[in-house]
């Protein structure tokens, strides 16, 4: 795991659309070595703040991680001292290609906690070599399933 502070921008993210330059800034490596997840704070005036947190050496898909641990970890972030605003997230994987199953179960995966976490909801990135684009996933899949 690895934190650092984000560049500042002088504008708010009012969109989705805003937030995508911003993660284009922030992963400049157009490769990437192994699947990663990145949080990003944004503070109550929608500008990214910090820290940004990057998670390393994931496995293929969460099977194995609990959601509840990385909702405490954001919360901890957001409710500290100095903390509030909401968390973006992205996550990167090596190679090209397809989205595959650990891709498209770590997008349901991450969908489901930006829910859990409350607040302003970001839409889920993911990238690799190729591509960064916004995760289709709106609903949470346990609301998908439900309804």
């Amino acid at each position: 795991m690895s934190l650092r502070r984000p560049p500042r921008h002088a504008d708010p993210l009012r969109t989705a659309a805003d937030l995508a330059p911003v993660w284009r800034e922030l992963i400049i490596a157009p490769t990437f070595i192994d699947r990663s997840l990145w949080l990003l704070f944004i503070d109550y005036e929608k500008r990214p703040t910090g820290p940004l947190m990057t998670i390393e050496d994931l496995p293929d898909g969460p099977y194995d991680v609990p959601l509840t641990d990385l909702v405490g970890i954001c919360r901890d972030i957001l409710d500290g001292p100095g903390g509030g605003g909401s968390v973006a997230m992205l996550i990167t994987r090596s190679g090209v290609g397809p989205w595959h199953i650990g891709d498209r179960a770590w997008a349901r995966f991450l969908v489901n906690a930006a829910h859990d976490i409350g607040g302003i909801v970001w839409p889920v990135y993911r990238a690799h070599s190729d591509v960064l684009e916004v995760v289709e996933l709106t609903v949470p899949v346990r609301d998908q399933q439900r309804a």
